[in-house]
């Protein structure tokens, strides 16, 4: 992932997102179910959506797991958050932690 935080919050995610489907070799299918994830719809509504069946929706789902190298939406929608948090000044801090 190439694009910097202020690159990302100042173009919006979908140009970030576009890219990186590119460089993974997404079909057009399997950018749109990539950004109905993204965006939180489950299968079922997805297939809806799309005027599939959800069984469909799950086996593109998984391709486009494997070409972005994860295992799931977890982590498929963390590749994205990631590169807009930057590391968490809470426990950068000298403070202690209440009960410790």
């Amino acid at each position: 992932m190439k694009c910097s935080n202020a690159c990302i919050l100042s173009q919006g995610l979908q140009p970030y997102i576009q890219d990186q489907f590119k460089q993974w070799g997404l079909t057009k299918t399997e950018g749109e179910i990539g950004l109905l994830l993204l965006k939180g719809l489950s299968l079922r509504e997805i297939s809806t959506i799309r005027g599939t069946s959800e069984t469909t929706v799950r086996q593109q789902a998984l391709v486009l797991y494997k070409k972005s190298s994860v295992e799931g939406r977890h982590q498929f929608a963390a590749l994205f958050l990631e590169d807009l948090l930057s590391p968490c000044q809470y426990f950068q801090t000298t403070q202690k932690v209440p009960g410790t």
